[in-house]
């Protein structure tokens, strides 16, 4: 299937898409997470949830983010409460080194799941 429109956020400062595949459904964030951004993943990652089928995968990609605040750490974990009801696997395939570095002060990472290098903490 093609993958979805990018949305581009106030200021095109974010990007988020969508792709679905027979795997499941992966949303690629892009940008910067702020508080005048973090809504829009937030909401592109719950309209994800609601329209794939119960135990089709959803997964998170935020390798292209340049910028994480802890508004965007706090909109970011929201789906996984949700995607275990329905029983959803939901992971972080990879996140940029501005999501991860504030996961360990915040002590936010096992909410995400683990992300791949090349976002591995020092």
């Amino acid at each position: 299937m093609n993958p979805s429109p990018v949305l581009p956020g106030p200021e095109a400062r974010l990007r988020v898409g969508t792709e679905r595949d027979g795997g499941g459904t992966v949303v690629r964030v892009g940008g910067e997470i702020d508080p005048d951004t973090a809504d829009e993943p937030e909401a592109v990652l719950a309209r994800a949830l609601s329209e794939g089928d119960d135990g089709t995968p959803l997964v998170l990609d935020l390798s292209e983010v340049s910028s994480c605040d802890s508004t965007g750490l706090d909109a970011l974990p929201h789906p996984r409460l949700p995607a275990r009801r329905r029983r959803t696997p939901f992971a972080v395939s990879a996140a940029s080194a501005q999501v991860v570095r504030p996961l360990g002060p915040t002590r936010t990472g096992g909410l995400l799941g683990s992300p791949v290098p090349p976002g591995r903490p020092p």
